[in-house]
């Protein structure tokens, strides 16, 4: 990593039950549009210091919360490195209070939605049930389905078996089947993108600051992003603004089926739907061949 082109602000807010959520802003000097970056699970905006600059430079205050339980807002559980989340609605309910509280104070003359991932499945739930004022959106790889090593009917089972034994024991929520803490993966092994160097990168990040490293999920948390993950392809012809959707064709993680499905569903005359061809699911981590053309359909989108 090398250096914030703008005056980057960190601060912290009180989220939903009293959590500490960190975020970050860099702002215009002068009166401009924003962009709220919303991320992905296990994310820190630390790893977001690339395409922040990049649309700074562009002319767009910048802002980016880190999610409950992850990043360096505060962990949920007593082992740091479980993904976990209560209710998925507790996302959206902190994005909204993010929004209300520290973007719309900027009084910005639009505001924007930038989504990766599971952040994808945030915005979207938080546009299809908040009262809002976000003129676009913009879905990289969201996470309206993911894709589980078992088929649902048997994976809902299992999450159902599992949750219901943790509250019966009355123990901290389990990792789900397999899952560990924080491990790093060699570029190799990765599932989420070709290119190296940007993957080299935000593994530094976690390297150097190690309070933003997160293992595997819980079943809680599998089982509360699932159910969001419907409601989001269900409702999708409730958003009624300008809609980029970025499929990843290779993508491991999340499930291309369901945003197909909302793609069908939502209003065609807000949607517009790109599929990078043989992308994995870090669209702005990939290959200069993919993310170039990533960034041209952003910039195109958020100018027209």
């Amino acid at each position: 990593m090398s250096h914030w082109v703008g005056n980057l602000q960190q601060s912290t807010l009180q989220g939903t039950n009293n959590i500490t959520l960190a975020y970050s802003a860099m702002v215009q000097p002068n009166l401009s549009p924003a962009i709220i970056i919303v991320s992905g699970r296990s994310e820190s905006y630390l790893k977001y210091q690339s395409l922040i600059n990049e649309l700074y430079e562009l002319g767009y205050s910048i802002y980016i919360q880190d999610h409950r339980g992850q990043g360096l807002s505060e962990r949920l559980l007593t082992n740091p490195h479980k993904g976990h989340v209560e209710h998925f609605s507790d996302y959206v309910d902190d994005l909204t209070l993010f929004i209300n509280l520290i973007v719309t104070a900027g009084q910005h003359t639009h505001q924007t939605l930038l989504s990766h991932s599971m952040g994808g499945a945030i915005a979207t739930r938080y546009l299809q049930t908040q009262p809002n004022k976000i003129e676009k959106l913009i879905l990289a790889s969201p996470m309206y389905g993911i894709i589980l090593p078992v088929p649902a009917f048997i994976a809902a089972s299992m999450i159902g078996m599992a949750t219901s034994l943790d509250r019966l024991l009355q123990r901290e929520p389990s990792f789900v089947s397999g899952g560990t803490g924080y491990k790093e993966v060699a570029f190799e092994d990765n599932e989420l993108t070709h290119d190296e160097v940007r993957y080299t990168n935000f593994k530094k990040e976690y390297q150097k600051n190690p309070t933003i490293q997160l293992g595997s999920p819980t079943y809680t948390w599998l089982q509360t992003s699932l159910e969001a993950g419907r409601l989001c392809v269900e409702n999708a012809s409730k958003i009624h603004i300008p809609i980029l959707l970025m499929q990843a064709s290779a993508d491991t993680i999340v499930d291309n089926k369901a945003q197909d499905d909302f793609s069908i569903k939502a209003n065609n005359e807000w949607l517009t739907k790109v599929d990078f061809e043989g992308s994995r699911h870090e669209l702005f981590f990939e290959t200069d061949d993919i993310r170039t053309q990533v960034m041209i359909q952003v910039r195109d989108f958020l100018s027209n």
